[in-house]
């Protein structure tokens, strides 16, 4: 049997070669097409180049003719010199073409790429855009989970290749590629048959019992994806069949999906709490220790004649929200938000903007001084802004990344998902957080992940994991009618 990692080099190596491939095909249509283009400058040969290509698609007139014998002449009398491309011209060819074979792969010009980066490849750089920007919250969510952190990189490359696996499946069913899909899910199949041990490893004595259950199921919903991938193949395009069959595959591998999540969370060390540093302590700040799910309920106000929510023409008068709040990477934003949810702060409380870039509420007023107040005369409550940043086990407090010089450090929790969760704050007080919170909405072309002015200046706690395909319809004056915590109060640690 051929090894595994064998198996990746020559994949790789063939995809590689077909950009070549494709690279010399392009340059060299490229060089045939438009003779007058690369020619040099002020050559006669450009013109003559070009009247030699007329002749050939097109009758002139005698007219014509004598029209481009003027031009011809009008050169000649400025003293360009007639000749054709110069005996270097091939070498530039060459060079050119080899130029295009060797950056095709590198620049990811083959349609193909996109394709064979799955969301957890996606996420370790945010310098990406487009295609190739990891935009699943779920996935996101799973990448800021503090494994590398705790254990290093290569310890957690099993099951991070397994969560690669499946999220690879998904994108190439979306396109019905399921050849590709196929491969991926049958890579990650062989992992929890062949190296269930390795997935355990890091599982605390405490949790194993748990994990075990897991990993058991996750091995029953990869068999379910390989079935449904089966039956979509072997459907013909456009039919019912297919269509039933791809569904059946995108929810399988959701639910796998959402077993790895759950996997990796237990593979989190019994009792760990990301830390604070001792100035953020003594300020007494509610703190989430772990992870908790808030659901936010809207509707329209009474006196609203907006349409209505509308997904696949199905009417709504009410939406659910659901927002996953990472303690873990943000755990006094995440500790606040989920304080105030819990005590009912935002309640039957107004949407205060919502422009198609972000949706914003959480402001009392000015008479309850734009923040959360625990007592009617004390001081608002605020809290310092907080990054979490990739390979640190504790946030970046009180300063952007800017500030504390490390521009270009990847955000455990980017700006590059609908439904980002964040708080708001004053454009020049990175500590003036209290209660005002804003959902983003991601757009590429505008806020490219890894290029925004977002990443690494406002304080990001979570992601809106289910209803966020409502949140453009979202408008200013719609009601929070309710908002609960649903899972992980338990979490939360007030002073």
């Amino acid at each position: 049997m051929t090894p595994k990692f064998c198996k990746n080099i020559r994949t790789t190596e063939t995809r590689h070669r077909r950009e070549v491939v494709l690279g010399l095909v392009a340059f060299a249509i490229l060089v045939s097409s438009t003779p007058s283009f690369v020619a040099p400058w002020g050559c006669r040969g450009a013109v003559e180049s070009t009247r030699d290509m007329a002749y050939l698609q097109h009758p002139h007139s005698q007219q014509q003719q004598q029209k481009q014998q003027q031009d011809l002449d009008f050169a000649d009398s400025l003293g360009v010199k007639r000749q054709g491309r110069p005996a270097w011209w091939p070498t530039v060819m060459l060079a050119g073409a080899l130029c295009v074979a060797m950056l095709a792969p590198l620049g990811g010009f083959s349609g193909s790429l996109p394709l064979n980066t799955p969301a957890a490849w996606a996420a370790r750089s945010t310098t990406g855009s487009g295609s190739k920007v990891n935009k699943d919250p779920v996935s996101l969510l799973q990448n800021a989970l503090p494994l590398e952190e705790c254990f290093g990189e290569k310890e957690v490359q099993l099951v991070r290749r397994v969560q690669a696996d499946i999220e690879q499946a998904k994108a190439a069913t979306l396109t019905r590629l399921y050849n590709t899909a196929g491969g991926a899910a049958e890579d990650a199949a062989s992992v929890l048959v062949k190296d269930k041990k390795g997935l355990l490893k890091l599982v605390s004595d405490s949790k194993k019992k748990d994990a075990e259950a897991v990993v058991e199921k996750l091995d029953l919903a990869v068999r379910d994806v390989q079935k449904f991938i089966t039956k979509g193949d072997r459907a013909s395009a456009g039919t019912v069949a297919d269509e039933t069959a791809n569904k059946s595959v995108i929810k399988t591998c959701e639910e796998a999906q959402s077993l790895v999540g759950d996997l990796e969370e237990l593979m989190v060390p019994a009792g760990y709490t990301a830390p604070i540093p001792a100035d953020v302590k003594k300020m007494k700040l509610p703190e989430l220790q772990g992870r908790a799910t808030v659901e936010l309920k809207l509707k329209r106000p009474p006196d609203s004649t907006a349409r209505k929510y509308t997904i696949d023409a199905e009417i709504f008068e009410t939406i659910t929200l659901k927002v996953r709040c990472d303690g873990w990477s943000s755990p006094i934003s995440a500790g606040n938000f989920i304080d105030l949810v819990d005590k009912g702060f935002y309640k039957d409380m107004a949407i205060q903007r919502a422009d198609g870039f972000i949706t914003q509420f959480g402001d009392p007023g000015k008479k309850a001084g734009n923040g959360y107040r625990p007592t009617p005369d004390s001081k608002v409550r605020t809290i310092p802004l907080e990054v979490a940043i990739k390979g640190r086990k504790q946030a970046l407090y009180g300063e952007t990344e800017d500030e504390a010089r490390l521009v270009g450090q990847a955000v455990r929790l980017p700006f590059q998902a609908d439904g980002t969760v964040s708080m708001a704050r004053a454009e020049f007080d990175n500590d003036s957080a209290s209660s005002q919170v804003f959902i983003f909405l991601f757009e590429s072309d505008m806020t490219p992940a890894g290029k925004n002015f977002l990443d690494g200046r406002y304080g990001t706690f979570g992601y809106t994991v289910e209803g966020a395909e409502f949140l453009r319809q979202v408008q200013e004056g719609d009601v929070i009618v309710e908002a609960k915590v649903v899972q992980g109060l338990e979490n939360l640690k007030r002073a």
